[in-house]
């Protein structure tokens, strides 16, 4: 798909990758606060996908006798995205990277947890922008229809149900106690559970009916 296991020519994508971990964080957070929602929403899909696309370049680079990275993935990412002849890879490929650094700086949090409060406050501003798939997702020709079945069971639940799924199963766990999340909890009106261990955080229950007069 990508053909990211080629030698890598030098991109000026990789001063930012040298960086300290703390720079990078507030690179990415800078990013992300630049972003229309719509961009932001559509990260959400490239992120789900990014996972398995990831587990699978893992496998071929071990089959190969070398080592996959994800920096090298970023890299390749803004390459073929300013090399991009038309919309649908300009997109793609955009969507990807910003998915590509973001994954980066979840596997950064997990061992610097100094970064998990900046990490929070990026996937808090990505979920939020989960609503916006209802209207974007269903006829969207960059997402192929086996990308787009991620969402298949929460495309239909009301708004805050859906930031609830971006929380709970969209993205990582690192960030489940994080105060951004608590803020966001509140902002949506859902249950906060501090001490979740597998099924996320965040709860959404749909107000009552009022009773027959």
């Amino acid at each position: 798909m990508f053909g990211f296991l080629k030698k890598k020519k030098e991109n000026p994508f990789r001063a930012i990758l040298n960086g300290g971990n703390a720079d990078y964080a507030n690179f990415v957070r800078e990013l992300f606060d630049g972003l229309d929602n719509a961009t932001k929403a559509h990260v959400l899909v490239a992120y789900q996908n990014l996972i398995p696309l990831i587990g699978a370049m893992h496998n071929v680079a071990r089959q190969q006798g070398s080592a996959f990275s994800i920096d090298d993935f970023i890299v390749e990412c803004a390459d073929k995205q300013a090399a991009a002849k038309d919309e649908i890879n300009t997109r793609r490929f955009a969507w990807f990277l910003w998915a590509a650094l973001v994954y980066r700086l979840v596997t950064m949090s997990g061992r610097d947890v100094g970064l998990r409060d900046t990490l929070a406050e990026v996937w808090c501003d990505i979920a939020r922008c989960a609503p916006f798939l209802k209207a974007l997702l269903p006829d969207n020709v960059v997402w192929k229809p086996e990308e787009k079945e991620w969402f298949d069971l929460m495309i239909d639940d009301p708004k805050p149900g859906m930031v609830a799924w971006a929380i709970n199963h969209g993205g990582p766990k690192t960030i489940w106690k994080a105060p951004a999340v608590k803020k966001l909890a509140e902002e949506y009106g859902l249950f906060y559970f501090e001490g979740a261990e597998t099924m996320g955080p965040v709860t959404y229950h749909p107000p009552r009916p009022a009773p027959n007069q």
